[in-house]
């Protein structure tokens, strides 16, 4: 269920306020939740999920009531030949009533009626939550694809001011003969390739930002990012998040689809049993005496093998149909959390083997052969395949924390947390 009204209220309005006091400075830094805030709350989707479930409570309050009464009238028994044609006073059996009729539904379909308004109304709550959980999913992973693009620019840009700096350093030792032409020609084109690289990279970065604008919106999404990820904290263990994910909203929209479909059974099984209706009439009689006319009307659901015992049999088979989706959901949600559970953990490893042993070797290896090359013991060719050796070691380790970090907004995604 939602929460109070207030509470969403100043909950909505806090939100409000500090998206509002984020897109009026471009220059403040965006991390992740805070692209997430913003994305939550500056959603038209989401605001139309709200209208709809407002609109599923008045239609579950309506539903639970009797029809309205309706008003009759006309005239009966009127001659249209002989010598009293068309005459409203001369024949004594002529009148003109006016009336009033009631349907009665039987009190057991009115209250299921209403029930399953309501469940339809819960229906649409889950599917909001649903929503609003997918859409800071969607607008984590894509501010995580625009965090990746500038840290590579980072180590790309790292890469080729150093390659410049190697460029420079090896025309100077040409000139004293410490180099061949090949050497400067090989650190020329090292730098060349570095800007083409850049250029590439910086292309991928605006196209980031852009897919980063379908939920926080143009400007918000050319705002710096925070040089970090999130300090995430480790995800329950799977046991308990398997568990957990038994209550989360896009299975409990399929839970709520069920009660609808048990609904249904219900309202059909309701069918068998006869509604009734009363009017009640007045007959106005010119010249003659009046009339009052009672009516009681009561359905007779005799003839049930093609009509109730059919839709009976129908909404029981839609019942099991949506019993099945249920399970099926839940496995497949289940499959994807275990995915994404082992693969965080799997990474972690990774990661820290980079940070312990590959990244400080691949730096001890440049420093190793760029000292070799400045004594004239080593070659240039040494030094750039270090270079390359090291921003290709460092790529990767950007791309094992961006597969993790995608991994984590997942789990978050699948535990029903909000930023």
């Amino acid at each position: 269920m939602l929460d109070s009204h207030p509470r969403r209220f100043w909950f909505a309005s806090l939100l409000t306020i500090v998206s509002t006091a984020y897109a009026d400075d471009s220059a403040l830094v965006l991390d992740l939740p805070a692209a997430q805030m913003l994305a939550i709350t500056q959603q038209p989707m989401l605001e139309a999920q709200v209208a709809a479930i407002k609109a599923a409570r008045d239609a579950a309050v309506a539903a639970a009531q009797l029809p309205d009464p309706k008003l009759t009238g006309g005239v009966s028994s009127w001659p249209i030949d002989g010598p009293d044609r068309y005459s409203l006073r001369r024949d004594d059996f002529t009148m003109i009533n006016v009336g009033i009729e009631q349907e009665f539904p039987l009190a057991s379909k009115r209250r299921l009626q209403g029930e399953r308004g309501e469940h339809e109304a819960e229906l649409a709550e889950q599917m909001l939550y649903g929503s609003r959980l997918a859409v800071e999913r969607d607008a984590a992973l894509a501010w995580i694809d625009v965090w990746r693009q500038e840290r590579a620019l980072e180590l790309t840009r790292a890469s080729l001011r150093e390659a410049e700096l190697q460029a420079k350093a090896t025309e100077i030792a040409y000139t004293t003969s410490r180099a061949t032409q090949t050497d400067v020609l090989s650190a020329r084109i090292t730098a060349g390739l570095l800007h083409d690289e850049l250029a590439a990279l910086e292309d991928e970065s605006q196209l980031a930002r852009s897919k980063l604008s379908r939920w926080i919106g143009a400007a918000a999404a050319q705002r710096p990012l925070s040089d970090d990820l999130p300090a995430w904290a480790p995800p329950p263990a799977l046991p308990d998040a398997v568990a957990r994910l038994r209550t989360h909203p896009h299975l409990n929209t399929e839970a709520k689809r069920l009660a609808i479909a048990e609904d249904e059974v219900a309202l059909a099984r309701q069918a068998y049993k006869p509604d009734w209706r009363a009017g009640l009439a007045y007959g106005y009689r010119p010249d003659f005496s009046d009339y009052v006319s009672v009516n009681v009307a009561i359905d007779l659901p005799v003839f049930t093998s093609n009509r109730q015992d059919r839709n009976l049999g129908a909404k029981l088979a839609e019942q099991t149909q949506a019993e099945q989706s249920r399970e099926d959901m839940f496995r497949q949600e289940e499959a994807d959390l275990r995915l994404n559970w082992l693969g965080w953990q799997r990474l972690q490893t990774r990661i820290e083997q980079f940070d312990r042993e590959i990244l400080p070797q691949s730096q001890q290896r440049i420093n190793a052969a760029l000292a070799s090359w400045q004594v004239g013991q080593g070659t240039l060719a040494a030094v750039i395949d270090a270079r390359r050796m090291a921003l290709d070691n460092g790529m990767k380790r950007l791309e094992l924390m961006t597969a993790a970090a995608r991994y984590r907004v997942a789990l978050q995604y699948f535990a029903g947390d909000s930023p």
